[in-house]
């Protein structure tokens, strides 16, 4: 199969509108050629009016003729109130005009100063907008994504708008049901392909918004260890165990475990690669997957996203029963697609190393975001479940042993 199906590049290469192409102002990362004081970012999905769309999508060049006359704003529970906003908006226009999407997604910053703040130390918002600037246009980008309307950041406040293709048409992921045998395996392949894109790539290097874990290695660990003890706290409360201790070894070695990191093949890496980011669409070759949220891609190494899909997206009886299929498929698509020199026992080491991806991510989102909906309650504590059992299946301690 290949690495991205032809009627989804046709689709990135013919839809994206003039305009929609992200370029970088002094204070305010834009799509098209607008400056801040334009266009005001909203602070929330309520605040999206008609008049606001309709200059949005005429300064992104979607729009030139109509006038959107009326918008509905439908808010996404399960993304609010983790690190953003979302929202799906129904639009209608005086007149048809051809591009003009009927539905759009929305995806703010979060409505918290403080939380919206401390991710803009890790630059959450700054990198997803670099990500649809810099790569998400490219014709040979590796996966299929939300085609970008409209991409908004002001870098003084943290503040950040992003209008996206509506997937609603498509099957969504869901990190508590988990990824389906075949549906995992079409996820692993597509990131396998994905990964030998940018393998060892040297344009990644000129991305200026594209962090290296050395790049941040001071921010990491300095967040780590704030959130610790909130995040131990939190295991506490919902009678979570077994997860303490890794995360505090870890957090004593965090300095050692990204020094070694950065001798390992690197490459693009979307990050938050898990079952809740994914779209499940039919395609001429059967069916497809769109990846989307892409606020923590990172330079490093590969199988960090690999380890991460493994510990949240599949239920650890699946895992166990399919995880080393898994990690051929994986192999088998990076040295299909041109990677030399990698041999199935680095890969092997590498997702070892690359726990400490999840382990990070639930130390700082555990210790940082609100988790007191229903869902986020159930997906903070099934996440930590099914990493706490694939740091003993890999045996992480004798990992945390030999960084001592």
């Amino acid at each position: 199969m290949d690495c991205v199906n032809s009627v989804d590049r046709d689709r990135l290469l013919s839809t994206t509108p003039v305009g929609a192409i992200l370029i970088g102002g002094d204070t305010v990362v834009l799509s098209g050629l607008m400056k801040k004081d334009d266009l005001a970012i909203p602070h929330s999905p309520s605040s999206i009016t008609a008049d606001w769309l309709t200059q949005a999508l005429r300064l992104a060049g979607i729009l030139t003729r109509s006038t959107v006359v009326g918008v509905t704003v439908h808010p996404i529970a399960a993304g609010s109130g983790f690190v953003g906003q979302t929202a799906r908006l129904a639009i209608e226009y005086d007149e048809h005009e051809v591009g003009a999407p009927a539905t759009a997604f929305a995806k703010l910053s979060s409505a918290d100063p403080t939380v919206r703040q401390q991710l803009r130390r890790v630059g959450l918002y700054e990198t997803e907008t670099g990500f649809y600037r810099d790569l998400a246009s490219s014709p040979d980008f590796s996966l299929s994504i939300p085609r970008p309307y409209l991409s908004l950041y002001d870098e003084r406040i943290g503040e950040c708008l992003l209008l996206l293709e509506d997937l609603a048409h498509a099957e969504f992921g869901d990190n508590l049901a988990g990824c389906s045998a075949t549906d995992a395996q079409l996820a692993v392949r597509q990131l396998g392909c994905l990964h030998a894109r940018y393998w060892e790539d040297p344009v990644l290097k000129q991305l200026p918004w594209l962090r290296s874990l050395g790049d941040e290695a001071e921010v990491r660990i300095g967040l780590y260890r704030a959130m610790l003890p909130r995040f131990e706290q939190r295991c506490v409360d919902m009678q979570i165990a077994g997860m303490q201790e890794f995360a505090r070894r870890f957090g004593e070695l965090l300095p050692r475990y990204i020094a070694q990191l950065s001798s390992r093949p690197q490459t693009l890496t979307h990050g938050d690669f898990r079952a809740d980011n994914f779209a499940f669409v039919a395609t001429r070759e059967g069916r497809g997957v769109t990846v989307f949220d892409w606020q923590m891609a990172r330079r490093t190494s590969g199988p960090r996203d690999l380890a991460y899909f493994l510990s949240g997206s599949l239920p650890v009886e699946q895992r166990r029963a399919t995880e080393e299929s898994l990690l051929k498929l994986y192999h088998e698509t990076l040295l299909a697609d041109g990677v030399e020199g990698y041999a199935i026992k680095d890969l092997r080491q590498d997702v070892q190393a690359g726990l400490a991806a999840p382990l990070t991510t639930w130390v700082i989102a555990g210790g940082m975001l609100d988790f007191s909906s229903e869902r986020g309650t159930d997906l903070f504590k099934q996440s930590c479940v099914r990493l706490g059992a694939v740091l003993d299946d890999h045996r992480f301690s004798s990992y945390l042993d030999e960084l001592t």
